[in-house]
């Protein structure tokens, strides 16, 4: 977040400078077709009688090309400096944007009035002709105007690269979602997967045939589900926790009482939840994977709500003999989803007894 906000700052300064210089020799363009090169002061004295001139406005000096450039120039690097760091502090405020912009415009042409009666002020001190106090309504009227034209360009600018950073993300979490498929599939569908499974199935039939068919039928939706999911990014709670007992169920016919799990999850949480396609699956996994255990120290997961907007997956945790070796892509790859997804982190806790993983619940 500190480096987007840095890049939109950097962005904003460099259009802040080009317009602000381009403001600057705009300003002189009247004056170069004129040859009048006055600047904020009123207008010629009227002619006199014959033709002749009346006699010139004291405290008014010319003023070259130069100096009104730089003058104008810097005129509207303050309001652009005023009007991004404006833009900053409200941005890290809590609040509905529409609120916030409101009270950002509000606070804006406070400022920039308060500018212009420095201005004045300042003015009246080195000028004090009251003659030309009636031209002093000339710089408000200037200032308003460079600084309504200052919000344009700045909400122009931030909404392009909104809609810039949206379209990147985007993209990214779909590259991120089809990655997870495709790794999700791979390590499904490897030999030993559908050898352990299909070994399972036949021990089943002889002894079993009843708990067969269920088994047979979870590992068909399964299988169903990691082939034919689509390129979605998020999954119902509902629906990937059915997945996820699926997987379940058939590694508890597999290990019999050497593997419980439970689930306290709430009904109406099922309902208006969302998670990322194969999260939940992917820690059940995880944990079957990483562990040794037997009848007389079973394996246990447990998912639950936690109550704070997060799903909790934990088990206790037993070295295994033989561990089998771990890319950790299927974590890597489920931070990086959320990191797109959500504010909120995916949070682990490892100890000594047990390993847990809480991740966020997302929303519409």
């Amino acid at each position: 977040m500190i480096d987007k906000q840095k890049n939109y700052v950097r962005d904003l300064l460099l259009v802040a400078l080009v317009t602000s210089v381009l403001f600057g020799a705009f300003s002189v363009l009247h004056a170069l077709i004129s040859s009048n090169l006055y600047f904020v002061g009123p207008p010629p004295p009227p002619q006199g009688m014959g033709g002749l001139g009346g006699p010139p406005m004291r405290g008014r000096p010319p003023m070259n090309i130069f100096t009104n450039v730089l003058v104008t120039t810097l005129m509207m690097l303050v309001l652009w400096g005023m009007n991004i760091l404006l833009y900053s502090r409200f941005r890290s405020l809590q609040g509905a944007e529409k609120t916030k912009h409101i009270v950002r415009y509000v606070v804006s042409y406070a400022i920039t009035f308060g500018l212009v009666a420095l201005y004045i002020a300042l003015l009246a001190q080195l000028v004090p002709d009251p003659r030309y106090g009636r031209a002093l309504f000339f710089p408000l009227i200037a200032a308003f105007t460079n600084n309504t034209v200052v919000l344009i360009i700045l909400d122009l600018v931030v909404l392009q690269r909104n809609k810039a950073q949206i379209e990147l993300e985007n993209t990214q979490l779909k590259m991120n979602s089809i990655q997870a498929q495709h790794q999700h599939l791979k390590h499904q569908l490897q030999p030993h997967f559908l050898f352990n499974s299909l070994n399972t199935l036949k021990t089943l039939i002889k002894r079993h045939p009843l708990e067969a068919e269920d088994y047979l039928i979870r590992l068909s939706e399964f299988l169903r589900a990691s082939i034919t999911a689509d390129t979605q990014d998020t999954v119902p709670l509902k629906e990937e926790l059915k997945l996820c007992v699926d997987y379940l169920e058939m590694q508890q016919v597999r290990f019999k009482n050497a593997f419980r799990y439970h689930i306290h999850i709430p009904d109406e949480l099922m309902e208006t939840g969302f998670v990322p396609v194969f999260s939940l699956q992917l820690l059940a996994e995880n944990a079957i994977k990483h562990n040794g255990f037997t009848i007389e120290e079973p394996l246990q997961i447990d998912i639950a709500y936690t109550g704070d907007g997060y799903i909790m997956v934990q088990n206790n945790k037993k070295t295994k003999s033989l561990s089998e070796p771990s890319s950790g892509i299927g974590l890597k790859n489920l931070f990086a989803r959320y990191k797109v997804l959500s504010d909120n982190e995916v949070l682990i806790a490892d100890t000594a007894d047990t390993f847990t993983v809480k991740i966020p619940i997302l929303k519409k």
